[in-house]
């Protein structure tokens, strides 16, 4: 069988999305089965150029640098694919609401832009994506999976349902009901296994909003019932989507 050729293009982030794609440990070997590598600067000096079969992005468009090489990405890839919430949503990056001569000005002392940076913005806001896996981490199994599915030609499938789901699926206590902690697993979109709540935390909303119809306005209210203050409850909401609750 053929192998696919795979790429992975590094934008602006912490290096922990790319960093992750390792730690799939003996499985990145089934992968390789798959798949040919030609470029992935988290492991290897090496860079083929050509056109890729499927490529990968990690990170935010927050440079001129990061915008050429993700349209190079797209152009180059026939399948395209956001990785991580920097990608698909700006995550923290992204979340820092203060216009960028502000920044700059901020932490050098003048306005000047040397390094052309832009405003962190995801992926997504620049090109199409054919597969968009959200989590700061996302969750290594649907990654593994996703790229065994493509290279078996089948579309990789999507979740569309709440964290919540995902704890009732695991019998896990309700942290938001019973303990009354801050949890945003009603409206952000599932595929983490509800880790935050396996370990007796709230969910912290790093997959992102739930697509479709979901009621954010009524996550605000049931925090605000239970004390917590609205300008807490704005910055939670915003840390991973820039969401308006």
């Amino acid at each position: 069988m053929m192998k696919k050729k795979l790429a992975i293009f590094e934008l602006t982030d912490c290096g922990g999305c790319a960093l992750n794609i390792l730690f799939l440990y003996e499985r990145l070997f089934d992968l390789l089965e798959f798949y040919e590598i030609g470029e992935f600067h988290m492991a290897s000096s090496a860079h083929e150029g050509g056109h890729y079969d499927v490529g990968i992005v990690t990170g935010t468009v927050s440079s001129h640098r990061d915008l050429e090489l993700l349209k190079e990405a797209r152009n180059r890839s026939d399948y395209l694919m956001a990785l991580g919430t920097c990608a698909t949503h700006g995550c923290l990056q992204a979340s820092v609401e203060m216009p960028l001569k502000e920044k700059l000005k901020a932490i050098y002392g003048n306005e000047g832009n040397p390094m052309r940076a832009l405003e962190p913005k995801p992926v997504v806001e620049y090109v199409a994506v054919d597969l968009a896996i959200p989590g700061c981490p996302y969750d290594k199994n649907e990654l593994f999976q996703a790229l065994m599915d493509i290279a078996k030609g089948i579309e990789p499938t999507t979740p569309d349902y709440p964290v919540c789901i995902e704890c009732k699926l695991n019998e896990y206590e309700c942290v938001l009901v019973k303990k009354g902690l801050p949890c945003l697993g009603p409206i952000t979109l599932g595929g983490c296994n509800a880790v935050c709540i396996r370990s007796g935390l709230g969910c912290i909303g790093c997959r992102g909003p739930l697509p479709g119809e979901v009621n954010p306005a009524g996550e605000f209210e049931i925090l605000r019932e239970l004390g917590y203050g609205e300008d807490y409850i704005v910055r939670k909401f915003k840390t991973f989507a820039r969401w308006e609750p």
